[in-house]
């Protein structure tokens, strides 16, 4: 019996067009067509369907933010409003633009995250350099918190690609704690740091004691939960 070369439903072997979708059946006539392109390979149009909706989205914001700029860029020139403001709403603007370029995965996963990294830093400098702060607020604590995330979600990558095929309902929780440690732990040094002038934690000390004991609890149930306990979870959580 033949099949339909797109949808892949089967069909008579004297039906010229599909019930289904209605897509054209190649003749399989023994004496007119050689044996090896009886059916053609079906085509699989998710990736093209996936990534022209994402052009057509990501033009609709690219028009959005362009038009934006050019309004705020007019208001500033004709207009006496408060171009500090007008400062802000543009540097915002670009900010989400690119911050969205690079969530919509145009180029390479670790390209995309140095990306949002390096727009977060230069946004954080710029809103430094429009507000006239007198404090070093962006060295002190933009910067190295921004860099802290960076670093901490690239070791939470690095970690589930090479545990991902092990158990998912134990192994992403787990990491996802000890993601959360590392960055409370660095954000309480950078404040102890600069507020105190050494290093002092406090609050997250408490945050990785109760994390590594639920990493501890959670690695000794499914250790020791029987095999056949093990495989229904699996099962239930579809993992």
């Amino acid at each position: 019996m033949a099949y339909c070369p797109k949808c892949g439903v089967e069909v008579e072997d004297d039906v010229k067009n599909c019930p289904l979708c209605d897509f054209p059946i190649p003749d399989i006539n023994e004496d007119r067509q050689p044996k090896d392109s009886k059916y053609p390979q079906a085509i699989n149009t998710y990736d093209e369907d996936h990534l022209g909706k994402k052009n057509k989205a990501f033009f609709s914001i690219s028009i959005i933010a362009v038009s934006m700029v050019v309004i705020i860029g007019v208001i500033y020139l004709v207009y006496p409003w408060n171009h500090v403001l007008l400062k802000y709403i543009v540097l915002a603007d670009l900010s989400i633009f690119a911050i969205v370029f690079f969530a919509m995965g145009y180029l390479k996963p670790n390209y995309n995250y140095l990306g949002a990294y390096i727009t977060v830093v230069i946004t954080c400098f710029c809103v430094y350099l429009i507000s006239g702060s007198q404090t070093a607020w962006f060295l002190n604590y933009a910067f190295p918190i921004a860099t802290l995330i960076y670093l901490d979600i690239s070791l939470f990558r690095f970690v589930f690609k090479h545990t991902r095929h092990k158990s998912q309902f134990i192994f992403i929780p787990s990491n996802l704690i000890l993601f959360v440690i590392i960055l409370a732990i660095g954000i309480d040094g950078i404040i102890s740091l600069n507020v105190l002038g050494s290093l002092h934690l406090t609050w997250s000390l408490i945050v990785a004691v109760s994390g590594f004991c639920i990493i501890i609890l959670l690695q000794t149930i499914y250790h020791r939960i029987p095999e056949k306990t093990r495989r229904m979870l699996k099962k239930k959580m579809h993992v």
